[in-house]
């Protein structure tokens, strides 16, 4: 699903972030060009928090270890 119109960007580009260890939310608005005011509407960032949220449970899914 896209969450950001503007830029293309996907639920699943949040995710890949995050499972690389990318959750903090001023490092997901650079990397994704979310603070490019001349080519993004601003609507992203206002909800940055819940990208944030996204990756850090992606992150912490990836990380956690496998019980068996």
């Amino acid at each position: 699903m896209y969450i950001c119109i503007c830029k293309g960007i996907r639920e699943s580009d949040v995710q890949e972030l995050g499972k690389a260890g990318v959750t903090c939310p001023k490092k997901l608005a650079a990397t994704l060009g979310l603070n490019d005011k001349k080519n993004c509407c601003g609507r992203c960032i206002k909800n940055i928090s819940k990208f944030a949220a996204l990756a850090e449970e992606e992150y912490a899914c990836s990380n956690s270890p496998v019980l068996g």
